[in-house]
């Protein structure tokens, strides 16, 4: 959570974990990408649910982006021959498609990936929130979790920090081995910009994220924790960017067995398609 080691929404400076963002794809014969060396280091000391952030905020919420995503929602993300569905340049640039990698990450398991059929780079899976989406359209459980997962991966400053994901699907059910290893619970994060028909127009969100943060977070990142995860976590100081803070998450959720259950508003049915992100004990140093 601190400026050097990137969090979630938590705080800038002193919380920054949670969101990853990628480096530019690099072409086949090139030598592969720092984030591709730094998930092979992390495979084989921390599968998953262990994962790294530093999705840059301004990345994920660009409309191209958010444009591309809705598009690749709507059909199987393989498109044939393992391809995925061209995205140009002109909508997601070389330097933004960590987007698309984040998303294929979240959805897929480490045995499936899609090549981008633009760079060149080949997305493999890993938390495998919605592994069907390989095949077909990803369906609302899948839109809610990789919402949810891609969200909890951002970070201002695109560092990649070490983090453990949460929830009640079966792919981040708690671990009692390396939950020890993460011992501070940000926050909570539930969505689905998969489905959202908001315009993409101006500076209008293209889709609202919802995020709580756990009753933890002040005691074991002090005061700037709060402030810090609104401000420089996901929203990267860009105003309307669609986080909505609904507080702690004790108060405007409900108990899911360890998890939460929310609503996106008060005549809604809860989602239990929740994600939670915990860090470890030096990114608050």
């Amino acid at each position: 959570m601190l400026p050097t080691r990137t969090r979630f929404m938590v705080i800038a400076s002193v919380v920054t974990v949670l969101a990853g963002c990628g480096t530019e794809e690099a072409g086949l014969e090139q030598a592969p990408p720092p984030a591709t060396v730094e998930r092979a280091s992390l495979a084989e000391e921390r599968p998953p649910p262990n994962g790294l952030n530093g999705t840059r905020p301004a990345c994920f919420w660009a409309h191209g982006s958010q444009q591309a995503l809705r598009t690749l929602g709507g059909a199987a993300l393989d498109q044939g021959g393992g391809f995925l569905t061209s995205i140009p340049l002109t909508q997601v640039s070389s330097d933004c498609r960590e987007v698309l990698r984040s998303a294929v990450e979240c959805a897929l398991t480490r045995d499936q990936s899609v090549k981008d059929p633009v760079t060149g780079e080949l997305y493999t899976g890993w938390w495998g929130l919605a592994p069907s989406w390989l095949g077909g359209v990803l369906n609302v459980d899948g839109r809610r979790y990789v919402t949810a997962c891609m969200a909890q991966r951002l970070n201002y400053y695109g560092t990649h920090v070490p983090i453990l994901l949460e929830g009640a699907h079966p792919a981040i059910a708690k671990n009692l081995t390396y939950g020890p290893e993460y011992p501070v619970e940000e926050s909570t994060v539930f969505g689905d910009l998969f489905s959202s028909t908001v315009p993409l127009l101006g500076l209008q969100p293209a889709f609202n994220v919802y995020v709580c943060w756990e009753s933890m977070l002040p005691q074991s990142c002090g005061p700037l924790g709060l402030p810090l995860l609104f401000e420089k976590r996901i929203c990267d100081d860009a105003p309307l960017c669609g986080l909505m803070t609904l507080g702690p998450c004790a108060l405007n959720c409900a108990q899911n067995d360890s998890y939460w259950k929310c609503k996106p508003d008060l005549l809604s049915p809860s989602w239990t398609q929740t994600v939670r992100v915990k860090l470890e004990t030096a990114a608050c140093q």
